[in-house]
């Protein structure tokens, strides 16, 4: 098969249009359903009640049915008694109002006395009686064309006695996963084997979107099975996702499957990840081919599945919330693309904070984490630090609004505090980007965060967090919230094969993976190579940086290489051996005036508390002599 190159790479909004312009005579289907059966789907027409309700004239109250007529001239000075089956009948809520009553009084306004009841006030016709027809007339619309119905409509629905209704067929999307190294999800992945995770996702948001996720098979990187898998499903569904093998590699078959049963429209659109989508026309049908990473895989189908679904079921999408939010780092980006970065947001003395998460196309739980997505715009180069940028959100604002920003260094205990804070408030969360420790206090110092985890080494006396954080803040009252003494040290593979018991034996040969630059372990790093003489040039793979402790130990795990600092608890999560270096402090840097801040007040809750210090043995590697202990600067 000969390799294949882009057709024609375009922006966005004109691969779009035109691709949703070469399905005009699109209609919606209509299909009738039981009532009951009809949350989320939307009307095709005008639905109209066979019944009024209440169908009779209905007691509203407990209390006594009445001829209002006899109850006229009653007053305070002047009670009325009013005789049983004569003047009135005992009724229920529910119950009918036959002729000659016509109203009703409350109990709660009756005197019981010999003979019936007395009454002080008079009453008027019709007073606390549901008329017939008062909710829903015969023949009354009851819901309109093109309406999502809603769990409230459908209590309506069958008050007005409609029993089934006509409603827009939903979209039938066949989802086509390909590639050699794909396998499914109940099998164990060996290496070289990828879990297939796209076609759930797609699954579920077509069902977010109105439609009927059809999943086939994972297909081999085989072209004449793509090509016949496509068309078989092009004949049982509306819309045709294949994922994956849609870029210009050796093994992307699934241009050429498209072009070969119909038209491509569009392959290769400017955005940033996505650029590899494929719009094409086959027997009428859209077919779309997305790309195999998470991220990119989201991005597309959001920006041009979901638009073609609404042509189906003739519904405008609803416009994304935008926000104004304050960028926290400058962002670097191509001209050539349309760049959606995710962002993390929280709100620092009433500024909306923006702050990057990891932007690569496969960094699926960036999407986990992120609350929205920045856009850098086709031909702009990147947005600085501190401008003001739009934010599309993917969460609540109000959610949003109670969340912790914490900027800085890394550590599990991050995610369990989170978690507790989580259980423990139900509303209250924990926000971290790990950036590395001085990053973080550079982010704090710019009132971007509200804590700032840190473990900087003064290399003169061998303290931790104390001494930056007076260089950085000398006219500010700063508190050190103590967190914990960790273990950090080498992580290297099971039985440590190349011997590593110090800095002196990371020789020319071994590979080394290092932390970024401003990481609390790196600055460790630099301290003892500075210590024992020995030049970073030294060191194979000084600059291959990762941005996490977890990171450093997958790296010696999947054999990227032979050994990193970090911490214990990440070793031990992964079966690698730990040779200790030091004990070091782990703390969280912020403003006294924040320490009155609610999430900060729950945050050292947490810490002092006896569940949290279960995890950390749990975890291993850490002691809590001082965690929660406060240090005023």
């Amino acid at each position: 098969m000969k390799r294949n190159l882009y057709l024609n790479v375009q922006d966005k909004e004109t691969a779009l249009q035109n691709f949703l312009s070469a399905f005009e005579d699109i209609s919606p289907k209509k299909e009738w359903i039981p009532v009951t059966e009809s949350l989320g789907r939307i009307t095709a027409e005008a639905s109209y009640a066979r019944y009024s309700s209440p169908s009779y004239n209905s007691c509203a109250m407990d209390g006594i049915a009445v001829i209002s007529s006899h109850t006229k001239n009653a007053s305070e000075d002047c009670p009325v008694l009013l005789a049983p089956e004569k003047d009135y009948l005992e009724v229920d809520t529910g119950d009918m109002i036959r002729p000659p009553y016509d109203a009703v009084i409350m109990a709660e306004d009756l005197i019981e006395a010999e003979g019936g009841f007395r009454i002080i006030a008079p009453t008027h016709p019709f007073a606390h009686v549901r008329a017939i027809g008062e909710d829903i007339v015969t023949q009354e619309m009851v819901l309109p064309s093109r309406h999502e119905i809603r769990a409230i409509d459908i209590s309506v629905l069958i008050s007005a006695g409609i029993h089934e209704i006509p409603v827009i067929k939903r979209p039938v999307v066949g989802i086509i996963p390909t590639g050699d190294e794909m396998i499914d999800y109940r099998e164990t992945p060996e290496d070289g084997r990828i879990i297939e995770t796209n076609s759930w996702m797609f699954q579920n948001l077509v069902t977010e979107n109105h439609g009927v996720g059809r999943r086939y098979p994972i297909i081999k990187d085989d072209p004449v099975k793509i090509r016949s898998v496509v068309s078989d499903a092009v004949q049982d569904c509306d819309i045709v996702i294949i994922n994956a093998g849609s870029s210009a590699g050796r093994d992307d078959y699934t241009v050429h499957a498209i072009r070969d049963l119909g038209e491509v429209l569009t392959h290769g659109v400017a955005i940033k990840p996505g650029k590899p989508v494929i719009l094409g026309k086959v027997q009428g049908k859209p077919v779309i081919g997305l790309p195999g990473y998470p991220v990119s895989a989201y991005l597309t189908f959001v920006e041009f599945v979901v638009p073609v679904m609404h042509l189906f079921i003739q519904q405008n999408a609803r416009p994304p919330k935008r926000v104004p939010a304050k960028l926290s780092k400058t962002l670097m980006s191509g001209l050539k693309y349309e760049e959606y970065v995710r962002v993390k947001l929280g709100i620092v003395e009433g500024e909306l904070i923006a702050s990057p998460l990891e932007r690569g196309a496969g960094a699926s739980m960036s999407l986990v984490r992120a609350d929205g997505f920045c856009v850098i715009p086709q031909n702009r180069e990147g947005i600085a630090a501190h401008e003001t940028v739009s934010v599309e959100l993917v969460r609540d604002m109000e959610q949003i609004g109670k969340t912790l920003v914490l900027i800085g260094s890394h550590d599990l205990i991050l995610d369990v505090i989170n978690d507790r804070m989580m259980e423990e408030t139900k509303d209250m969360c924990l926000s971290s980007t790990h950036v590395g420790s001085l990053s973080g206090l550079i982010a704090l110092k710019k009132k971007e965060a509200h804590l700032a985890p840190t473990h900087l080494l003064d290399e003169k006396d061998g303290s931790y967090n104390r001494t930056i954080t007076r260089e950085m803040f000398p006219d500010e009252k700063m508190v050190i919230i103590k967190g914990v003494r960790r273990r950090q040290g080498w992580i290297v593979k099971p039985g440590n094969p190349l011997s590593i018991g110090n800095i002196s034996d990371i020789t020319p040969e071994v590979r080394y993976i290092n932390r970024q630059r401003g990481a609390g372990t790196r600055v460790l790093f630099d301290y003892l190579l500075k210590k024992e003489g020995i030049p970073t040039k030294n060191i194979r793979g000084y600059e291959h940086e990762a941005a996490t402790h977890m990171s450093v130990a997958v790296a010696v795990q999947k054999d990227n290489a032979d050994v990193g600092m970090g911490i214990y608890s990440c070793a031990r999560a992964l079966g690698l051996d730990f040779i200790d270096v030091t004990f070091e402090e782990y703390d969280f840097v912020t403003y006294a005036s924040y320490l009155e801040l609610p999430f900060v007040q729950e945050f050292l809750k947490i810490l002092r508390s006896d569940a949290f210090k279960a995890k950390l043995e749990a975890l291993g590697g850490y002691s809590c002599e001082k965690t929660g202990n406060l240090i005023y600067l």
